[in-house]
């Protein structure tokens, strides 16, 4: 069986199916032609075992997978590796770049043809799609070839970093797991990677975390600094694969000027200090810098240093921020000291993320944007305070999360009873999402008593110690006897519905149809246009929760927020 990115996606769609579905409402969903919804449904269907029914699509009905289909899609998604899993155009780019990039050899078309095992004509039109791609780049690269080189990037050193940074969080935050492992094999056999990709020096980064925590004084957000320790390897090898005179690196020591003053300078100079003592890995200054860079760059769930003086400069821009907001809103906020607090440390790291390049993307800026338009709009309108201020441009991505940070600390205009019944967060993601979420389920759940949010790791340390009426996750809990419901981080309509039926009933009926599933159903017999049919559900949704909640709201525009 030969699945590629594109049969893995239809695996888990259907895997994730709890209604029937039609091949028309699975194209629009999966953004594929239905001839190749049936063309990978074959795939899937020859893989099946004999006694497995093979998966059919019903006419007026749609599919829905039994409970024998769905434990083979899932033994099936299992099992994929390099040996049966086809790489798209998309990841074989991905690929060939990361080897041009930190393979210290040089690199010849027969070797890209290895590398990706297709043929001499599919590699030569990847690579011209690469240097069509980079032409329209922000970086400025250029793809070129030489008989003495072989393929190379022509940029800045610096450049070609901060490209590889951009690729590889993308790589690792929305690629198929497959693509991953694949990846990670074929990279560890490059020449001069060995060295970096060791499960040893892996193993011994993990455990630095605490650390380097420890001597920052501050919390760096699970999940990136989990990405850090992924990507860094790539970073420095990118590095030492270069050809650099002594003058090109003296320029590239004066670029990280700024870096040299922080404390995560002298964390990163620890790190080097350990590596080479215990793996014999001797960095240089700009290896060292590098790693201070992302330390600095990466979102912080704590940070003891925003009070200093050094940042007071800072401080006042965020107050000014916070002022502009308030003066040009109607909303009221409260603890308005920790909210600067929350948001200096965001901006800290928000600001050497665009002075030196680095990437972070935001997943939950569509959600925000649709969710919170009318505080996002107002965040977007407030945020020409921190660009003037700062020389920066703030993208969507950016304005969601300090959109994330204000909502968190919006006052709430109803009383809550002192005595109701209790109930607790998991959440694993960032301070600011824990407190957005919080509002959130005040809001809707009125009646109940939100007591704190926990991480995963805190949850389990203190499950034994609750007293708790129910818990609400984002993150898929199993292995606890109390009750419990599943949540999306920003909470979409059928989760506002789900929870108030669960608050109420303490459950969920595997046959309870999500209302915007069902509303979809409908409005395809009358919408034919998929476009038209999304706007128009959006605006009931948005009708129907007004209504539903204004006994909840003080106004129509906290209804909007919440």
């Amino acid at each position: 069986m030969f699945l590629d990115q594109s049969s893995c996606a239809l695996l888990r769609y259907l895997i994730g199916l709890q209604e029937s579905e039609t091949i028309m409402k699975i194209s629009k969903e999966l953004q594929q032609s239905r001839r190749k919804i049936y063309y990978h449904l074959e795939k899937i269907n020859a893989a099946f075992p004999d006694h497995v029914e093979p998966i059919e699509s019903l006419p007026r009905i749609g599919i829905r997978l039994s409970d024998s289909q769905r434990q083979v899609c899932r033994y099936l998604l299992s099992t994929i590796d390099s040996y049966s899993y086809i790489m798209n155009m998309d990841e074989r780019m991905q690929l060939m770049l990361l080897y041009i990039c930190i393979a210290r050899e040089r690199i010849t078309l027969e070797k890209l043809m290895d590398l990706t095992e297709v043929s001499r004509n599919t590699v030569l039109n990847d690579l011209n799609e690469i240097r069509s791609r980079l032409s329209k780049e922000q970086y400025q690269m250029t793809l070129y070839v030489s008989k003495s080189q072989g393929y190379d990037l022509a940029c800045h050193p610096l450049t070609k970093i901060q490209y590889i940074h951009s690729l590889l969080y993308s790589l690792f935050t929305e690629a198929s797991k497959s693509f991953v492992s694949i990846l990670e094999d074929k990279v560890s056999l490059f020449s001069g990677c060995q060295s970096l990709f060791s499960k040893d020096l892996a193993q011994f980064l993990s455990r630095q975390v605490y650390g380097i925590e420890k001597d920052l004084g501050k919390k760096i957000n699970r999940s990136e600094i989990e990405l850090m320790l992924k990507i860094l390897p790539y970073m420095l090898l990118t590095y030492r694969n270069m050809s650099l005179e002594q003058e090109e690196k003296d320029a590239i020591v004066r670029e990280f000027a700024l870096v040299y003053e922080r404390i995560e300078y002298g964390v990163a100079q620890k790190i080097s200090q350990s590596l080479e003592e215990q793996f014999g890995l001797d960095l240089d200054e700009i290896e060292v810098s590098l790693i201070a860079v992302l330390l600095l760059s990466y979102r912080k769930d704590r940070d003891a240093h925003v009070t200093s003086q050094d940042f007071a400069d800072l401080k006042k821009v965020v107050d000014a921020f916070i002022r502009h907001f308030e003066l040009h809103s109607d909303f009221d906020l409260e603890k308005k000291e920790e909210l600067a607090h929350d948001l200096l440390a965001h901006c800290k790291a928000m600001l050497f993320r665009k002075t030196y390049g680095i990437l972070s993307r935001n997943p939950l800026v569509d959600q925000i944007r649709y969710k919170y338009d009318t505080l996002f709009r107002l965040t977007k309108s407030s945020s020409h305070i921190l660009e003037e201020a700062w020389q920066i441009q703030l993208t969507d991505e950016d304005i969601a999360y300090l959109t994330v940070h204000l909502g968190g600390a919006l006052r709430r205009s109803s009383s809550r009873k002192l005595t109701s019944p209790t109930v607790f967060l998991i959440c694993d993601e960032g301070v600011s999402v824990q407190k957005l979420l919080m509002k959130q389920c005040q809001h809707h759940l009125p009646e109940k008593t939100i007591s704190a949010v926990f991480t995963t790791e805190q949850f389990k340390s203190v499950e034994d110690l609750l007293e708790v009426d129910f818990l609400i996750s984002t993150n898929e809990v199993t292995d606890t006897d109390l009750p419990v419901i599943q949540v999306h981080p920003i909470l979409d309509f059928d989760d506002v519905l789900r929870l108030i039926h669960f608050a109420k009933y303490r459950s969920l009926t595997d046959s309870q149809k999500g209302f915007a599933m069902e509303l979809d159903k409908l409005l395809a017999s009358y919408v034919e246009n998929g476009q038209e049919a999304l706007e128009l559900k959006q605006r009931l949704q948005n009708l129907i929760a007004n209504e539903l909640l204004a006994s909840l709201a003080s106004s129509d525009l906290e209804t909007d927020l919440y």
